[in-house]
């Protein structure tokens, strides 16, 4: 449950930035080189200093954490024909051991999938369809994390451990401000609101730095459908050799590992793709 206090004079950092992201729009087009051709430039994103002195807090407590497990409790909105929206959850438990080890596992009403990285092999494992797809993989974390999203392959949690190892959550934002503080499971956090082209995503980030919850919108598309997730953190896992060891379950089969292309996957996505 969350719990919030809001006045009007919250509303005065975004109505500012409105204010300066017009003339900056406007010089954008008015500015054309030379030979007569003209060409549209993006504004650049207009942030509060306050929102990013948040983003920075999250960013350097996720990079004092040497090893880590966070429960992902979501839900994702799924449109169906004629505008009917449907609910589906899903709870995820991700594992990192720096620099070089991870796990998640997901349980949902969609997919369940699990996902091993032990410093040389990454793996994918869908248990109910009995098969499996392994790859080589580089010697970090940040740089498997790197991997997953150039090859279009998105895993819950995978902007919180892309935060921790790059802190580039403000590409491709327009606006983004400060709201307001919000309690969060009876944790007092900072609520944020960010808007790109096509999402709105807002975050409520702990006084220390821990991302509590998470909500994205995408926008222009029927229903305006939702990703919201609740997290829970542990910074003093217990973590054994078998963690992040895959052992194929019996009768198991190995496939091919296969994963789309992305050429520049968004900032927040909330979606869960790729292969197996």
């Amino acid at each position: 449950m969350s719990t919030r206090t809001f006045s009007l004079s919250r509303l005065v950092p975004l109505l500012t930035a409105l204010a300066v992201a017009s003339p900056l729009a406007a010089q954008a087009q008015e500015s054309p080189p030379k030979g007569g051709e003209t060409v549209f430039r993006e504004p650049a994103a207009v942030v509060t200093p306050e929102a990013r002195a948040v983003l920075d807090r999250m960013q350097n407590y996720l990079n004092s954490l040497q090893a880590f497990s966070v429960t992902a409790n979501a839900s994702r909105d799924e449109v169906l024909p004629y505008g009917y929206k449907l609910q589906n959850n899903e709870s995820a438990l991700m594992v990192v051991q720096r620099p070089n080890k991870l796990r998640v596992d997901v349980d949902g009403d969609i997919k369940h999938r699990s996902y091993y990285y032990d410093g040389s092999k990454l793996t994918m494992l869908v248990p109910e369809q009995g098969v499996y797809a392994q790859t080589d993989a580089p010697g970090t974390v940040g740089e498997v994390v790197n991997g997953l999203l150039n090859a279009g392959v998105e895993m819950p949690l995978i902007d919180v451990l892309r935060q921790a190892f790059q802190g580039s959550l403000l590409e491709g934002v327009r606006y983004g401000l400060r709201v307001g503080d919000s309690t969060i499971d009876g944790v007092e956090t900072d609520h944020l609101a960010f808007r790109q082209s096509t999402i709105d995503w807002q975050l409520w980030v702990a006084k220390n730095g821990q991302l509590r919850k998470l909500l994205i919108t995408t926008r222009y598309e029927l229903g305006d459908p939702q990703y919201e997730v609740v997290l829970d953190w542990n910074t003093k896992p217990k973590i054994n050799s078998s963690t992040f060891k895959f052992v194929p379950p019996s009768g198991a089969k190995q496939i091919p590992f296969f994963a789309p292309r992305a050429s520049s996957p968004p900032p927040m996505t909330g979606r869960d793709g790729g292969s197996p």
